[in-house]
């Protein structure tokens, strides 16, 4: 059987093996055996290391200062962390959102404001629509604005920069790493990122916070600094920024691979009778969502089909599969389907024109 092509990244990256090393180095150090909350030398250490790495992940993200990242258990934590934080920040009024959002943050915005979450309108191409006037767009009234940076179905890149809500909540967790990012420059009061989506360890979100100030406790036991309570996973943290380091001194090529796969693959499908969704408007390279033409269900035939070639896709985002009707985010853009007839084709940049072909080839003999 031919090698491996993954082809589900927005779902997970795997470690790559300079994050396998760091992670296996720390672990074979005295640094390993201590407790960062313990003054014992080994705590002592251990505790170094965790600085060194929110230093590193500060440095490479953009933020002004380390103290602006705080370490979660998940990326899934952090959004929960995220909507505590913002429902603070509004006094329980209305929140504004996007339905585009990740489960893991529409279900914690659901948990703290209940009904009182407004929607953004967005377009059949998957982009947030931006209230040209200001001043009479009826909004002003709510405080807090939560859309994600892209979106991790379709790769549309959404325009936070343009919210006007004088709070802002950001899940970057899908492009950080595919994308340069800079959270200094980005009109974002808060965002949350996820390890594993650039080649991290599970088991390791953070967030970042503009404005310290607003930092509120999450969770009960002990904490280090800031941090999620309870005993930090200390060689994955390391292990994480070291990934984002990898992640970042790569990402040219890696995005060059991904404009060459992408360039090759979509007109061709196009050719075959896919629909791409949100061609035309900005996505992340590395990321292709399309209909897939035929009866329902295609896509999940096609899906086990390229399996059996050990080609690997999705059939839009991993969490949402556990939907056993429609689509919500096709419905949410007025496409109604029955969540099995799309396919997403995601990756890291480690593909170009050649795969593309691999998995064109692989296509037309399936359909």
């Amino acid at each position: 059987m031919k090698d491996p092509l993954y082809l589900d990244a927005n779902a997970h990256v795997p470690m790559s093996k300079a994050t396998l090393k760091a992670y296996s180095e720390f672990n074979n150090t005295l640094a390993a055996h201590g407790h960062p909350l313990s003054p014992s030398a080994t705590g002592r250490a251990a505790a170094s290391a965790i600085e060194e790495a929110r230093a590193k992940i500060a440095e490479l993200i953009g933020a002004i200062s380390p103290t602006q990242i705080v370490f979660t258990n998940s990326c899934t934590q952090a959004c929960e962390w995220a909507a505590l934080i913002g429902s603070w920040k509004s006094g329980q009024l209305q929140v504004r959102a996007s339905y585009m959002e990740h489960p893991a943050m529409m279900q914690a915005l659901q948990k703290h404001w209940q009904e009182k979450i407004f929607s953004y309108n967005i377009s059949q191409d998957g982009i947030v629509l931006i209230d040209k006037d200001k001043d009479k767009s009826g909004w002003d009234w709510i405080k807090v604005g939560v859309c994600l940076h892209m979106q991790n179905e379709i790769g549309t890149i959404q325009p936070i920069d343009q919210l006007a809500e004088k709070y802002i909540i950001s899940d970057m967790s899908q492009s950080l790493g595919k994308m340069k990012i800079n959270v200094t420059e980005l009109n974002v009061d808060l965002a949350v990122f996820g390890g594993h989506k650039f080649g991290g360890p599970n088991g390791i979100g953070f967030m970042y916070l503009k404005d310290t100030g607003d930092w509120r406790e999450f969770g009960t036991g002990s904490r280090y600094y800031m941090d999620i309570s309870g005993s930090p996973n200390v060689g994955a943290i390391v292990a994480t920024a070291a990934a984002l380091d990898e992640a970042t001194q790569t990402i040219e090529k890696r995005r060059e691979n991904m404009v060459a796969f992408q360039n090759h693959l979509e007109p061709r499908l196009k050719g075959l009778g896919f629909e791409i969704i949100g061609d035309g408007v900005e996505r992340c390279p590395n990321t292709t969502f399309a209909k897939v033409p035929g009866k329902r269900s295609a896509g999940l035939l096609l899906m086990n089909e390229l399996g059996k070639q050990n080609i690997h896709v999705g059939l839009g985002s991993a969490c949402g599969s556990i939907y056993a009707g429609g689509s919500p985010l096709m419905e949410a853009l007025g496409r109604p389907s029955d969540g099995q007839d799309y396919i997403r084709i995601s990756q890291f940049g480690e593909y170009g024109a050649q795969e593309a072909d691999r998995l064109l080839g692989t296509i037309n003999g399936a359909l």
